[in-house]
């Protein structure tokens, strides 16, 4: 049973005493929210008497807008709840506020909530002192987060309590993360020689209670992986007793700097290694810096030329190019690939190529030149050889092109005197020969069937050969014909022309049961004559060579060709070897022995002659067994191009 203690503010004078002198406001209210007891700290604190306030309502000094406050309290009073340390406001008899903290117990008699006691402590001066802290940290870290430099700041157990945003960035932890974390989880360092993990400066100031500053070659690995060369310190945080109660740590990226100076190493590595002069001089032309390929190419020792005037390499024909050079530099210019002449110790003349640029001081004025000295005295005599060997090279080629213009011209009377010779001697030769067949024929039918088997055999071999030789002397008129005749240019569809071809060779077609496919051919500008000539030779040849594989197959077309078309003649024939295909269409020229397939040697060479009269090009694809494809284009030219 809970007891009733309702009767104890009126028995207990010694409660009434603790109530009337404690320093925070303790008053009692019924369920209905009247308040029925206020003590002095209540007066103190509120600014009301009791005779002001008891048998009134307790909102009396709650504000306006936190009305809701006191429904929710009175629930919860009613249903037995206890309310500790609720921190809110309540408002003076003047008005004004004040920032209390409240602990409310419900009031029981004979088991039943009859009202409350409530004790309100006066806590305007620690939230004043709360909000200034505050303040002050907020700050500090508004200070701590501007500064270009990282910022961790622990607690005396080295955990962090407070991240800039470039130690955030630095070390790859967000700053809620790393807040509680040990430091050494955070700010992760090692050696960058030896790789061990470096101690933590923190460890240091929290124990001596000292400023300490990083080890020298100390890399900071980021969570990512990624490292930072750092630098700087780390100090205690000292309260006013002088006790530590953290440490500041201060670092900043070197890598940069870092970075730079092994660039400078290594660039004054390449300045003392290279096999190049390398100079510099004030603007008075007086030298201030000499590398040992400057040595070995003038012969000074550095002691011997620094602080020496630069003209002491310079001949005295040639001391002008100094005035110009030192003219440009003060202008800010740089003087690329000067080709002139300098003097080594020993007074001898060397040619040389020279850079020079102005060197800038660190406010950006010019304050000397680093000059880049090549000895280029092999290179100019290779030159004026090289010039010398051009100039006869020079000579000899326009001996040359006289020589083959020469042989060129005898050639092209040589070969028109032999055209000439050989069709006059194809014509000449073409009566006589006729006179041959016609006795050769009369004594087949008239005279040999009365003589013995073999000299009917000898006749017929001497009417074979005339056959022969009349075929030669026509293929040898018609060759000699192409470069005498005139081309008559038409439009003209190759397809009319494939179908003349095929009707002349019908009957060895039908003799030999070819197998034909053809496909559409181009319409083009060409000699009809000439072309459909061209057509039959390829086809004749394509006729002679074809095998029945079951059987004798001939393909006719056009592809593509470097934007244009090429027709083809294709066949199933034994074909050849590629090393042969230049020899082709030389006139004569045979690839298989006569004996085997008969021909003139002259009706590819004819062919040839055709397509390049109009402007083309005739070439040969093959295989030994395989067959073979000949291909051809034409010129868009109406003119007549040579032979």
């Amino acid at each position: 049973m809970t007891p009733d203690y309702s009767s104890s503010f009126d028995d207990a004078n010694l409660l009434a005493n603790i109530v009337e002198t404690a320093d925070d406001a303790i008053i009692s209210k019924d369920l209905t929210g009247t308040i029925t007891s206020w003590n002095r700290a209540a007066e103190r604190i509120f600014g009301y008497g009791a005779d002001e306030v008891i048998g009134g309502p307790i909102s009396v000094i709650i504000p306006p807008e936190r009305g809701e406050e006191e429904i929710e309290i009175l629930g919860r009073i009613r249903r037995g709840e206890k309310i500790e340390h609720f921190e809110t406001e309540r408002m003076r008899k003047d008005g004004t506020r004040v920032a209390v903290s409240v602990s409310i117990s419900p009031l029981f008699k004979d088991g039943q909530v009859i009202g409350a006691s409530k004790i309100a402590r006066d806590i305007s001066d620690q939230k004043r002192a709360l909000q200034q802290l505050e303040e002050e940290r907020a700050r500090l870290e508004v200070t701590l987060a501007s500064i270009g430099d990282a910022v961790i700041v622990t607690d005396v157990d080295g955990a962090v309590r407070f991240m800039n945003p470039i130690a955030e960035a630095m070390t790859g932890w967000s700053a809620a993360e790393a807040r509680g974390q040990a430091l050494e989880s955070v700010f992760h360092i090692v050696n960058e020689k030896t790789r061990r993990r470096a101690e933590n400066p923190t460890i240091k100031a929290l124990r001596d209670g000292l400023v300490v500053g990083l080890a020298n070659h100390t890399v900071l690995i980021s969570k990512s992986g990624s490292e930072y060369s750092i630098d700087d310190s780390a100090a205690p945080i000292c309260d006013g007793t002088r006790q530590v109660s953290g440490v500041v740590l201060v670092f900043r990226d070197v890598s940069g700097a870092k970075a730079q100076e092994a660039f400078r190493a290594r660039l004054a590595a390449i300045v003392q290694s290279s096999d190049d002069a390398i100079i510099s001089k004030d603007l008075t032309g007086r030298i201030t810096s000499w590398n040992p390929g400057a040595t070995r190419l003038f012969g000074y020792e550095a002691e011997e030329a620094i602080g020496r005037p630069i003209s002491i390499l310079i001949p005295p024909d040639r001391l002008n190019e100094e005035t110009m050079v030192l003219a440009q530099l003060r202008r800010g210019e740089r003087i690329e690939h000067l080709d002139t002449i300098r003097i080594t110790k020993d007074r001898r003349k060397i040619n040389v190529l020279l850079t020079i640029s102005p060197v800038h001081d660190v406010e950006g004025n010019i304050i000397g030149a680093s000059k880049i000295a090549r000895d280029i005295t092999d290179l100019k005599r290779t030159e004026q050889e090289l010039a010398e060997a051009r100039t006869r090279l020079e000579k000899y080629s326009q001996e040359l092109e006289e020589t083959v213009r020469q042989r060129t011209a005898e050639l092209q009377a040589a070969n028109q005197e032999l055209e000439a010779f050989s069709y006059t001697a194809a014509h000449d030769l073409r009566t006589p020969l006729r006179n041959m067949r016609g006795i050769l024929q009369l004594f087949e039918e008239e005279v040999a069937p009365g003589l013995p088997a073999e000299r009917q055999e000898l006749i017929s071999r001497l009417s074979r050969s005339a056959e022969r030789m009349s075929q030669l002397l026509e293929a040898l008129l018609d060759f000699s014909r192409i470069g005498k005749h005139h081309l008559q240019r038409t439009r003209t569809a190759l397809d009319e022309l494939l179908q003349r071809a095929i009707a002349e060779l019908r009957p060895e077609i039908e003799k030999r049961q070819v197998e034909w496919k053809t496909g559409a051919l181009p319409i083009v500008e060409c000699d009809p004559g000439l072309m459909e000539q061209a057509l039959i030779n390829l086809l004749s040849n394509a006729l002679k060579y074809t095998q029945p594989r079951p059987v004798a197959r001939i393909e006719v077309g056009q592809v593509p060709h470097e934007g244009n078309v090429a027709i083809y003649v294709r066949d199933n024939g034994i074909g050849f070897s590629m090393e042969q295909a230049d020899k082709l269409f030389t006139p004569f020229h045979r690839l298989h022995p006569e004996r085997q397939f008969k021909g003139s040697g002259i009706g590819l060479a004819t062919v040839d002659r055709i397509i390049r009269r109009h402007g083309g090009r005739v070439w040969a694809e093959s295989k030994p067994d395989e067959g073979a494809t000949f291909y051809f284009t034409l010129g868009t030219s109406s003119g007549n191009p040579s032979d």
